[in-house]
């Protein structure tokens, strides 16, 4: 399982080592591609087989999905690693997550989203208990109740 958080040096030349513990649940195949937020995403390649299944080129595909698919498609790069466990981000990569001397690699169970230290302590900052159960309580979904702060069935 894809979990944890971990703090990488980033060289010269955009290498990052990837986590050992995540590197482990990283097969042959995994795609690294823009996300949401300004993050990268690492999936592994039954997860991108997801969202490459969802994205689709179809006949009733609206404009707004072909721009997404165009951006998603067009920043994804086959995760390819050194003998050290390295990947090479590249300089539009970088950019995007804002990853300068040191990246933050967060596992989210079945992926890993990559980004810029300063973004991660940033959004770190002030994030305390109340504030860590407050976004519990706005997304948690109890079994067969609705997500918190939705209507009430009638």
């Amino acid at each position: 399982m894809l979990i944890g958080s971990y703090r990488h040096q980033v060289d010269a030349k955009g290498r990052v080592a990837v986590p050992s513990s995540l590197r482990k649940d990283l097969p042959l195949g995994s795609v690294i591609a823009k996300g949401m937020e300004g993050r990268l995403v690492i999936r592994p390649p039954e997860e991108w087989e997801k969202v490459a299944g969802h994205f689709e080129l179809r006949s009733d595909t609206t404009k707004a999905e072909r721009d997404f698919m165009r951006r998603l498609y067009a920043s994804a790069r086959e995760v390819e690693l050194d003998a050290q466990g390295r990947l090479l981000l590249d300089a539009d990569h970088r950019r995007w997550a804002a990853i300068t001397d040191r990246a933050v690699f967060v596992g989210l169970g079945n992926c890993v989203e990559v980004v810029g230290e300063d973004i991660w302590d940033g959004e770190e900052a002030g994030f305390d208990q109340a504030a860590y159960t407050a976004l519990g309580d706005s997304v948690s979904v109890r079994a067969g109740s609705p997500p918190a702060g939705s209507p009430s069935p009638a």
